[in-house]
């Protein structure tokens, strides 16, 4: 062996033996003692393989979602917590919009005697956040003004039916009273949407909430001579509304103008869609009269309110419509007195004709736009006018008794 292959040997590694490790983890100790190092070290380094995947990766879901939670323990604040049946806005299915509500902890929960306004308030924003993005010419301030609250009824896909009561003070003049006293406040009951597509419908509505409550605040004006209890349903067909393209039918593709009880219904209902409308699916009455929970809301509505007069709300015709008893308003606004007829089902035919309940169908210009602000305030001045010229003077009919010698006339709008 040369001196150059002699200095090459020199220089290449080596396996190292045990007693080389050893030496390396502790030179200088014992060799007990370095063994009992290198142990150590094994130890720490297969713990870490086997602890470390178990963190990344759990073998099954921590509870609520949130590791480290202990049962019992409090949901901790800002975690987000995910239940298998959702929330109640996706439960409802509600297409294109999603009513929220604010949650309180229970720690910072507020005094009893002010909870009722605040959950008033928050009813009345899931209400305006819910219907509003669809109403033309309805502000946030102006949906939020008229109070809305959840009725308890529900439409057929579980989407809150709201209303308003507005109950206004006073009395009416002798002149205007013919010299009788008032008992108490005429009933009215406004009714908008019952068909989704007709949004004009609901915004006249909710609108009109807003000018009954100024009427109150304010002290009856002229016009307004006897005072009225209102009770405003402005959206009747909620499902339909939200659907991501506004539908006249509600969820289970029933007209709700086709589906109240009137007299020889079974028969004449499914006749006039196959021959008149040739199974038009948009004006489908249903299996039977009341089968959807929003015509029995009304319907219940119509016995337990007990309206004296019925303001039917739709789009787009352009004209009025009349049933029942006394002479109908011969304009509201730009609006004329023209009969549409009368159909099977409807509530103009089930109101005003079998139970003798005054019903004006008001049928605005446009579904998608509103009436220019003097038009909305004209055709209420309208209203309130001949409320107090026909119906005290003429005299009071009552839902659920049918007034003798009413007048068979009108259909109860398209």
């Amino acid at each position: 062996m040369t001196a150059v292959q002699a200095a090459d040997k020199a220089r290449a590694p080596t396996a190292a033996s045990p007693v080389d490790v050893q030496r390396e983890v502790a030179p200088g100790a014992s060799p007990a003692l370095r063994g009992a190092l290198l142990g150590l070290v094994a130890a720490v380094v297969v713990g870490g393989v086997l602890w470390v995947p178990a963190q990344l990766w759990p073998a099954s879901p921590a509870r609520h979602g949130v590791h480290g939670l202990q049962p019992g323990a409090p949901y901790p604040s800002g975690a987000a917590k995910t239940t298998a049946a959702g929330t109640a806005a996706q439960r409802l299915a509600v297409p294109a919009v999603v009513a929220t509500r604010s949650v309180t902890p229970a720690s910072a929960a507020p005094a009893a005697p002010a909870a009722a306004p605040l959950r008033a308030a928050d009813e009345a924003a899931a209400a305006c956040a819910l219907l509003l993005p669809r109403l033309p010419g309805v502000s946030r301030s102006e949906c939020l003004a008229t109070q809305l609250h959840a009725s308890g009824a529900q439409s057929r896909q579980g989407t809150p039916l709201y209303w308003r009561d507005v109950l206004q003070p006073g009395a009416a003049p002798a002149s205007i009273a013919g010299n009788r006293p008032v008992a108490e406040p005429l009933r009215v009951l406004v009714v908008g949407a019952m068909h989704g597509d007709e949004l004009t419908a609901a915004s006249l509505a909710l609108r009109w909430i807003g000018m009954a409550a100024a009427e109150g605040a304010a002290g009856l004006p002229a016009t307004a001579g006897a005072p009225v209890h209102w009770r405003f349903i402005p959206v009747l067909n909620p499902d339909g509304l939200l659907a991501p393209k506004p539908t006249r039918v509600n969820a289970g593709g029933v007209d709700l103008n086709r589906n109240f009880p009137t007299p020889g219904w079974a028969q004449d209902a499914p006749v006039y869609w196959e021959k008149r409308t040739r199974k038009d699916p948009r004006r489908w009455p249903g299996h039977e009269p009341l089968s959807e929970p929003e015509s029995k809301f009304l319907h219940q509505q119509m016995a337990q309110f007990q309206p004296q007069l019925v303001v039917s709300i739709h789009a787009p015709y352009g004209v009025l419509d009349f049933d029942g008893p006394h002479d109908p308003p011969a304009r509201l606004g730009r609006l004329r007195m023209d009969k549409l007829g009368v159909f099977p089902g409807s509530l103009g035919h089930y109101g005003g004709l079998h139970r003798g309940v005054p019903v004006v169908t008001i049928e605005l210009e446009h579904a998608l736009i509103m009436p220019a602000e003097a038009e909305v305030r004209a055709m209420w001045r309208d209203l309130r006018q001949w409320m107090n010229t026909r119906l005290l003077e003429g005299g009071d009919a009552v839902a659920g008794l049918p007034t003798p010698g009413a007048q068979r006339r009108g259909g109860g709008g398209e």
